[in-house]
């Protein structure tokens, strides 16, 4: 997380903070949740905040063993990053072509996302990863697809998370996330739609290297209603 985005998200909770009758946190930093919590009337709900459209819904870490691609955790869009990459000839080109480079027999390679993994025989060594992308024309996206992205979104925050999220502001615009409303708001705020755009990318670093998937929606369309602050939208809370 930005030292920006952070920082809006404190500034969201601040605002919602200055509606009268409502009530918001930003607790401490668990990925486990949603960003910012609103208490409004004798009910709390989790809303997700992004700074812009654009910005990544998702983004779980993905690795290679026995033949397979897997993620170490079972969330919605974890389980869809992992069926793209097995079903992808773009990806199973890559692994043919890296585990030809790092000369370790295809049956065998590994490809970690931890620094840990590193170390389990036939995991491809850093410097062989960062030296497989050196190469002139290599593309360290190894997986694209752009499909309809509602289910796996709305399932990626509502069943996705420790405690399920309804609502998000993504720049100036308010959603609903799925048909819910626990809060109570009323009609008239667009639901969060929109083809998106999958991809999983592979980043070497010093230590170790990540294979990281990108959830980014595409068209999510616009709200007449926003909690950003200093907004001249509607605000959804006082109509």
């Amino acid at each position: 997380m930005s030292a920006k985005s952070d920082q809006y998200e404190k500034d969201v909770a601040s605002y919602i903070n200055s509606i009268p009758g409502i009530k918001a946190t930003r607790p401490p930093g668990d990925t486990g949740y949603s960003d910012v919590l609103i208490y409004y009337k004798n009910k709390k709900e989790w809303l997700e905040v992004k700074m812009n459209h654009t910005d990544n819904l998702a983004n779980p870490r993905m690795f290679y063993s026995d033949g397979r691609w897997k993620a170490s955790y079972s969330t919605p869009s974890a389980t869809a990053a992992v069926n793209i990459l097995n079903s992808s000839s773009q990806t199973k080109k890559f692994v043919e072509d890296l585990a030809m480079f790092a000369k370790i027999p295809l049956k065998e390679i590994k490809i970690p996302t931890t620094k840990g993994g590193l170390k389990e025989p036939g995991a491809v060594p850093l410097s062989v990863m960062k030296a497989y992308f050196d190469q002139p024309g290599k593309n360290r996206y190894i997986a694209s697809k752009e499909s309809n992205l509602g289910s796996v979104v709305i399932n990626h925050y509502t069943k996705g998370k420790k405690s399920p999220a309804y609502y998000m502001q993504a720049g100036d615009d308010f959603f609903l996330i799925s048909n819910a409303d626990p809060l109570g708001i009323g009609q008239g705020v667009p639901q969060l739609k929109g083809t998106g755009e999958f991809k999983v990318r592979v980043s070497t670093r010093s230590e170790f290297y990540e294979v990281q998937a990108e959830i980014k929606i595409i068209n999510m369309g616009t709200s007449k209603y926003s909690l950003k602050p200093g907004t001249k939208k509607l605000n959804p809370f006082l109509r």
